[in-house]
């Protein structure tokens, strides 16, 4: 019963009114018990000041007793900035030669010493280069050897120091141009794409780069869609566009910012509006069971790569297919939505392993090399400056240039 109001509340068209609702009618009532200075109106107000107070003081402490972290508010970035646009065959993308939100202390768990990185994409839509806007030419120069980096976050991902931007493949390139000086090696990453995400933007978008080479670094992504009920292999089940609720972005924009954390809280699951929190959970749908068999997800995870590790083949393009690493790291490695991440993407490693044979590619064990510190990783999964130089280092070594 609880569960079912909660997944009500959830939804704007309920929620908005139950708490309009609550807020005054509760003091209504509790007007008729507690007297402050007796006098009705005056008593009304005083106390639906205090209830707020009240609740603020709660989801306080229960946010960090849940979350382990501080709330922290979610600034609101005007509509007119949103660098995110529905696609027709895609969830989203970034939008072309568009600038980030403006740079933002990153509250990692294993660290808050960096910071998201401000950045523009390019005429891909890619963060690409040291500041995101590095184009990729076409056609492409004679005697390049182009590398494109394929996957989700944390292929995308940049990071800031306070000093300079961060990326793996910004690393890996580094690495590479010691060799020789003529290789250039692309970010084509989005943060939160999946496999079937992946597989659509390469076939339209990305092989038109005419690449040399593509790293496939991903694993992840996919677990939400085989863990949500009613599995379908397309994912319908638990993905849907942007478009779907873009409005929502703009609404967001128009109501007004109360200094309440509560209020904050209530409105960005409303209206989200930060794209880097919330992006994910706009597009996602369905009811997540952490006892459902993935291995149907599992196959298509599988083909949806070998897929494209056949049209690469076809199209004389080299792939190097690497393990995607994984820090169960003492804070989390009792959590059961952790652990349960963990086994798959166990699983999905040994699948990207069984490609790279069967197709006679190079497999890099990152995974098993990578030392399983904080100086390497900033959650569970994304990377310190450290990990992501490892994780070029690694690659670098499968590459002839």
């Amino acid at each position: 019963m609880l569960k079912s109001i909660l997944k009500l509340i959830k939804n704007p068209f309920y929620g908005v009114p139950f708490f309009v609702l609550f807020f005054l009618i509760t003091p209504f009532f509790l007007s008729k018990f507690i007297k402050i200075i007796d006098n009705f109106i005056i008593d009304y107000f005083l106390l639906m000041i205090l209830l707020i107070l009240l609740i603020e003081s709660f989801f306080i402490i229960f946010y960090k007793i849940f979350k382990g972290i501080d709330y922290k508010v979610i600034k609101k970035l005007p509509f007119e900035k949103f660098y995110v646009e529905p696609h027709p065959y895609l969830p989203y993308i970034y939008k072309r030669n568009f600038s980030t939100a403006p740079s933002e202390k990153y509250s990692y768990p294993l660290s808050s010493n960096f910071f998201s990185a401000e950045l523009k994409t390019n005429n891909f839509g890619f963060y690409n280069g040291s500041d995101g806007t590095r184009d990729i030419e076409l056609p492409k120069p004679k005697n390049l050897f182009r590398i494109n980096c394929i996957g989700g976050s944390t292929t995308a991902n940049y990071i800031f120091d306070g000093k300079k931007n961060y990326s793996y493949p910004m690393e890996l390139e580094n690495i590479l141009k010691t060799k020789n000086s003529n290789v250039e090696v692309n970010n084509c990453g989005t943060g939160g794409y999946n496999s079937a995400d992946i597989l659509i933007r390469f076939l339209l978008q990305t092989i038109e780069t005419k690449p040399d080479l593509i790293i496939i670094y991903h694993a992840y992504n996919d677990i939400k869609s085989y863990l949500t009920k009613n599995f379908q292999s397309d994912y319908s089940h638990s993905r849907k566009n942007l478009g779907e609720e873009y409005q929502k972005f703009r609404a967001n924009t128009q109501i007004p910012d109360i200094p309440l954390k509560f209020y904050n809280y209530l409105i960005q699951k409303w209206f989200p509006n930060n794209i880097r929190s919330s992006i994910l959970e706009v597009i996602s749908k369905g009811d997540l069971d952490l006892n459902s068999n993935c291995k149907e997800g599992l196959k298509v995870f599988k083909r949806n790569l070998q897929n494209l590790v056949y049209v690469c083949k076809k199209n004389n393009i080299d792939v190097i297919l690497s393990s995607f690493c994984f820090y169960l790291h003492p804070s989390v490695k009792e959590n059961n939505l952790h652990k349960k991440y963990y086994e798959i993407v166990s699983q999905e490693n040994l699948i990207m392993q069984e490609i790279a044979k069967k197709n006679e590619l190079k497999f890099v064990d990152c995974d098993k090399k990578i030392p399983k510190t904080k100086e390497y990783f900033l959650d569970t999964i994304h990377f310190t400056p450290k990990g992501m130089r490892f994780i070029a280092e690694e690659i670098s070594k499968q590459i002839t240039v």
